[in-house]
């Protein structure tokens, strides 16, 4: 392909998906590049799921953070579905594909179309990683009440529930939703609790207590034999596992005085996912500067990094705010892949795309990929060096993996409708643990 014409395919490309990238020639030439191979698959469906693969379906809707979870047996996972009211906030990001249904029809929607048994209408696992409405919904968002069925409001998780049927739920707080303190944000978590325990009264779900540092409490449920796959509880509620079976700090009870300026993102449920050689880190918006008696930064978020060690995709920590993706958290999991959930334009800033990208930090090629970033972001950050390990598409993103977890691709999919085309393919990337084992 000559260098001319895939410069105009990649254009036309970009100007379809309607993502608002810049299409001048210097702009593109600091992002990261497609192979030829890759090129020929952008314009085509994204291929359906199959045994033995393991998808992670970052699902784009500019109101919040959802995630869709395919194991490589065909068990599924809904982690997070945010719906929030987004007219009186003048930096959110676009909502698509537009505003005619609410987040958790659209989520509902994409996962009709990549459930590997969507006929069944099940979801194995539903999880809530804190109550904030950008990942449970909330009050200022929904598509209406279930009037004599719990009278909570459809939004979020509740409102996927209306076309989907979980089986089993987690999220932090349960069964004691006052620990380390009393919810603080009420809205999402009351009206979760009234969907969580309508849902259970009618025997149609089950809610667990997520126990920190359990390996498995979350597995595979149809061919547990037959794959190398496994699931470890980080943290929740400020208790971290050290990486030890067996072994936890809770870092509320260790250092009481923190009580007193506790943030909900602090408490976010967190996992790693181990499929044969390949790690994924997810954690919510796990982050937060805690100090103690002397006060000393602790550097609580380095803890679920070391814990989970060096993995290949990391899910960005509060969709990389400011506050979270500190170096020393960085540095212990090394990530090849960075996934950004985003639906505020302050969600892209400078000093964790750093971070993120630093061969300071650590060496390597970095691929971080950002679910929007609006024009004006592009403008105001297009001469900064991490933009060069910025993907060149955006919206909904998904992470495949394959060969048993050696290889793993990263696609971007057109959020501007339905359709689930490429818009950008990267990979296929060895797996760090099968490349260095």
């Amino acid at each position: 392909m000559q260098v001319e014409n895939r410069r105009d395919f990649l254009k036309k490309t970009v100007q379809m998906t309607g993502a608002g990238m810049m299409v001048s020639s210097g702009f593109f030439s600091q992002r990261v590049a497609m192979s030829a191979d890759n090129l020929a698959e952008v314009g085509t469906v994204l291929p359906k799921w199959e045994n033995g693969e393991m998808d992670i379906h970052f699902i784009f809707t500019g109101v919040g953070e959802s995630a869709f979870h395919i194991y490589p047996d065909g068990t599924t996972m809904l982690l997070d579905a945010g719906d929030r009211n987004t007219d009186a906030y003048a930096k959110n990001v676009r909502v698509l594909p537009d505003k005619s249904r609410r987040a958790g029809e659209w989520i509902a929607r994409y996962i009709e179309r990549v459930h590997p048994n969507p006929d069944s209408k099940v979801i194995d696992y539903m999880m809530l990683s804190h109550y904030h409405d950008d990942h449970g919904g909330g009050r200022n968002g929904y598509a209406g009440k279930a009037e004599g069925r719990g009278d909570y409001l459809l939004s979020g998780l509740s409102h996927v529930a209306e076309f989907w049927k979980f089986n089993v739920g987690y999220d932090r707080g349960y069964p004691d939703d006052s620990r380390p303190v009393p919810v603080t944000d009420p809205e999402t978590y009351q009206n979760f609790r009234k969907f969580t325990q309508w849902k259970e009264q009618q025997g149609e779900l089950r809610m667990e207590e997520f126990e920190v540092g359990k390996l498995d409490q979350i597995h595979l449920q149809y061919q547990p034999e037959k794959y190398d796959f496994h699931v470890r509880n980080l943290c929740r509620n400020g208790v971290v596992w050290t990486g030890k079976e067996g072994e936890n700090v809770d870092f509320f009870e260790k250092y009481p005085h923190n009580k007193k300026a506790i943030n909900e993102n602090s408490l976010s449920l967190g996992l790693l996912y181990s499929y044969g050689p390949f790690r994924f880190f997810t954690a919510g918006d796990y982050s937060g500067r805690l100090t103690d008696n002397d006060g000393n930064n602790l550097l609580f978020e380095r803890f679920a990094g070391k814990a989970a060690g060096r993995v290949d995709v990391c899910k960005a920590n509060h969709h990389s705010y400011k506050d979270a993706m500190i170096p020393e958290f960085v540095q212990e999991v090394q990530a090849r892949v960075y996934a950004i959930n985003v639906w505020d334009r302050l969600h892209t800033q400078d000093n964790t795309m750093t971070n993120m990208s630093s061969q300071e930090l650590y060496p390597g090629e970095r691929l971080i990929c950002t679910g929007q970033m609006e024009p004006e972001e592009q403008e105001e950050f297009k001469n900064c060096p991490w933009m060069k390990n910025v993907g060149i598409a955006t919206g909904h993103m998904v992470v495949r993996v394959f060969d048993g977890g050696r290889k793993y691709k990263v696609y971007f999919l057109t959020a501007q409708d339905e359709s689930m085309k490429i818009t950008a393919v990267y990979g296929p990337f060895n797996s760090y643990l099968a490349e260095n084992s």
